[in-house]
């Protein structure tokens, strides 16, 4: 089944936690399409986004032996939208959940279905599992900008499965063990973790975006699973969402170190043509967490225990203006050497638009959004004046 299969290589693990809004996926699109035609940045924020979705907590350690006793099994989700379009504008909520068993689906019931499913669909499956896999309409909410930004929203949504889905998507029996696909589908489950799939749609007057985000529900692992000697933790935990304490705004970048800050407190002011501005996160080196993932061999086959330590990945966003690079991560790629000096760049450089686009009033306003490889994810911004040169 697709859906498990994808959760057996790390690549599977951070594709997850990096596309959490299908808006992304639409980026990449208009990247790939560049030569197409004269296509936005995927930095420059014009219009209604969704740049990420947080989920809190961002996972779950559902008890093999006693998924019963997992008491809290529902998550609060926090989206950033944003829309330099339409400022001050009331912002409309709707979506829909379910658990991810789309291919489990599909296999049983002889039919496709869309991300999650209608009764029509579900009906067909045995008690209690037709329940199970329902779809949940999501109550339709309301949203305005946050206190002092006229552009930024926050729209919150509380979602999770009902302690007895976790019971039956975790736990093998007679009846599951009479359909293969739900009974191989928690197998599944027990070795490699589970998503609740929370779809969400964001409308300001006619414009519209969408955002996918899946709250994650891993195993723990008995102690016969868990290696012995590894840098995780002795006692397992639930991941949380990796925290920047600042965005640091520099003049210059030397030996891609970025030096000369901008002072603290002080809204810089940016002069086209003449300043360079250099955006750092700041994050804690021990937001990068270690953790243990079951993984299939691919020489030997078997379904084994890895610590694995989480790749942070750093988005850059600007509501006027372009960053180079769109991404940094907290390790370097393999394909690349580290720098003499040891360095590993998290700085992107930001370009200010051109005269004739600098917003009303020259404020602009950058995000930069983190993600860990297991749907955690966390933001901040920061906003300065852009102003073209005196003649």
């Amino acid at each position: 089944m697709k859906r498990a299969l994808k959760s057996l290589d790390v690549t599977a693990v951070r594709i997850r936690s990096a596309a959490p809004s299908a808006v992304l996926g639409v980026a990449a699109l208009a990247l790939a399409l560049g030569a197409c035609g004269d296509l936005d940045d995927i930095t420059t924020v014009k219009d209604l986004r969704v740049l990420a979705v947080k989920s809190e907590p961002p996972g779950f350690l559902v008890p093999l032996d006693h998924p019963e006793t997992l008491a809290d099994t529902t998550a609060t989700l926090t989206a950033l939208v944003v829309d330099p379009k339409k400022p001050l504008d009331i912002l409309t909520l709707t979506g829909e959940a379910c658990p991810d068993y789309v291919d489990t689906i599909t296999a049983a019931s002889g039919q496709s279905s869309k991300l999650c499913p209608s009764r029509a669909v579900t009906d067909q499956f045995p008690s209690p599992y037709d329940e199970d896999l329902a779809t949940t309409q999501l109550a339709p909410g309301t949203a305005v900008p946050m206190l002092n930004s006229a552009i930024e929203y926050d729209p919150q949504v509380m979602y999770g499965l009902s302690s007895q889905q976790v019971v039956d998507f975790f736990t093998t029996n007679d009846k599951s063990a009479m359909f293969p696909p739900i009974n191989q589908a928690i197998l599944y489950n027990r070795d490699f973790s589970m998503d609740a799939i929370v779809s969400l749609t964001f409308k300001i007057g006619d414009e519209t975006a969408s955002a996918l985000k899946r709250v994650v529900y891993w195993p723990l692992l008995p102690p016969e699973l868990v290696p012995a000697g590894t840098d995780c933790p002795a006692t397992q935990v639930a991941n949380t969402n990796p925290v920047l304490s600042d965005i640091g705004l520099f003049r210059h970048r030397v030996d891609g170190i970025p030096s000369d800050p901008w002072n603290a407190g002080v809204m810089p002011t940016l002069t086209i043509g003449k300043d360079e501005l250099y955006v750092q996160p700041a994050f804690d080196a021990a937001a990068a967490e270690h953790y243990l993932l079951r993984v299939r061999n691919a020489e030997t086959g078997v379904v084994e225990t890895q610590c694995r330590k989480e790749l942070l990945t750093f988005q850059f966003f600007a509501s006027a203006g372009t960053f180079s690079p769109e991404e940094r991560t907290s390790e370097l790629s393999p394909l690349f050497m580290t720098p003499d000096n040891g360095h590993i760049p998290i700085d992107s450089q930001y370009h200010p638009p051109k005269p004739a686009d600098i917003p009303a009033g020259g404020s602009v306003t950058v995000w930069i959004v983190v993600r860990d490889e297991r749907a955690g994810v966390g933001w901040m911004s920061r906003t300065f004046a852009v102003t073209a040169a005196t003649p």
